[in-house]
């Protein structure tokens, strides 16, 4: 039962969007990465396990509000968007299956809901099933939202010739905007938490909404 309600969130986003595609990708495709996301999970632990140690082991390591920060961004936002981005970049970028823009929406977000669903089953395991309904609505969300604009950032590199640095940077500092909010204790932070999810939406909607109703269609030999 708490497996069960770690992992139907993720799957039931991972649906939304796969089924927003006007020209819809194999599934295969869709859940190796969804899979692929699932194993980031590891080496992301130790990366950050290990950044932790260092962090805490510097001569005068901060505490309170200033090491909240450093862990959001620097070690949890940093480490696991980035290993997020590489994935993509070494496994879908340069693939003949990434051909529409909106593709890289959806291919970004099942890697992100597939870290996410590991992360919700360890979460949930550990503090039981009101921790995975608060999940449901908060960082399962996030992680979505957070491929989808990582998603978006690849596709105009790949079809408009944008930079690609934003795929990597921006995801980066809206995941440590989330982990800034959920890890600070209080009604305050727990305001600006659900205020900064609902302007999250709206970011990614913006970013989604051109690529979704494209016209472009490439085939890449």
């Amino acid at each position: 039962m708490l497996i069960l309600a770690a992992i139907i969130p993720a799957l039931l986003f991972l649906v939304i969007i796969y089924r927003a595609d006007r020209q819809l990708e194999k599934p295969q495709f869709v859940f190796l990465l969804y899979f692929i996301g699932m194993l980031i999970v590891l080496p992301a632990a130790f990366a950050e396990k290990y950044l932790l140690d260092v962090y805490s082991q510097t001569s005068e390591p901060q505490t309170g509000f200033w090491a909240t920060l450093v862990t959001a961004f620097f070690i949890a936002g940093a480490v696991e968007e980035s290993l997020k981005a590489v994935a993509f970049r070494r496994l879908v970028y340069p693939k003949s299956f990434f051909n529409q823009p909106y593709d890289g929406i959806v291919y970004a977000v099942a890697i992100g809901l597939g870290f996410a669903t590991i992360e919700n089953v360890m979460y949930v395991l550990s503090s039981g099933l009101a921790t995975a309904f608060v999940r449901a609505f908060t960082a399962v969300p996030a992680h979505a939202l957070f491929g989808v604009v990582m998603g978006s950032y690849f596709s105009r590199s790949k079809f408009d010739s944008a930079p690609m640095w934003p795929a990597f940077i921006v995801p980066a500092l809206l995941h440590g905007l989330y982990d800034t909010f959920a890890m600070t204790q209080g009604y305050l932070s727990n305001v600006l938490l659900i205020v900064f999810l609902m302007w999250l939406v709206r970011f990614a909607y913006l970013r989604s909404y051109p690529l979704l109703h494209s016209n472009m269609y490439y085939r890449i030999s």
